[in-house]
């Protein structure tokens, strides 16, 4: 069953991947572009010192918040490995549940500012804030929702006492 829900998930997360790729492609060619004008033509593009600071904070979040596994992320473990495997999973519930709460009770406050935002654009581009920090507030909801089911992934291991939990700590990244 597992094997059947990842295959059929595979074309979506390729989708996924394929987004977070195109707009770091769109932020190595923009910069590639203003030294080419700047130095080569000598006629700078204004908007080419804007356009990648933008995209690429969007491709940062769109790459944390839905594309990179939890394993991917840098994580510091010297103390939860030295505990037994059961204890380790107890620490996870409860790390990945605070950072859902925290993310969860922000989450509010994030998107009224951005939805205040919409008035300030950036300078040269004219975009408006609110897509940017719309981002932001989208990041934050699938950190959240990331944490809430890996919380519950692990739970669940606790309670079953899953032989698969002695395999690896992170459930979703199978």
């Amino acid at each position: 069953m597992a094997n059947m829900l990842e295959r059929r998930w595979r074309p979506v997360a390729a989708a996924l991947d394929a987004l977070g790729v195109a707009a770091f492609a769109c932020v190595f060619g923009a910069i590639n572009l203003q030294v080419f004008m700047r130095y080569v033509v000598h006629q700078p593009v204004s908007w080419s010192e804007e356009f990648p600071t933008l995209a690429f904070a969007v491709a940062v979040m769109w790459a944390a918040g839905v594309t990179l596994r939890a394993t991917d992320h840098i994580v510091f473990e010297l103390l939860t490995d030295l505990l037994p495997r059961k204890a380790q999973l107890v620490v996870a519930v409860f790390a990945y549940a605070a950072v859902a709460g925290i993310f969860a009770v922000a989450l509010p406050a994030i998107v009224d500012f951005a939805v205040y935002m919409k008035v300030l654009s950036s300078p040269i581009l004219r975009i408006r804030y609110d897509f940017v920090f719309g981002f932001f507030a989208f990041f934050i909801g699938m950190v959240a929702l990331r944490s809430v089911v890996m919380a519950v992934s692990c739970v669940v291991r606790l309670v079953r006492h899953d032989a698969a939990s002695q395999a690896r700590l992170h459930p979703i990244d199978q």
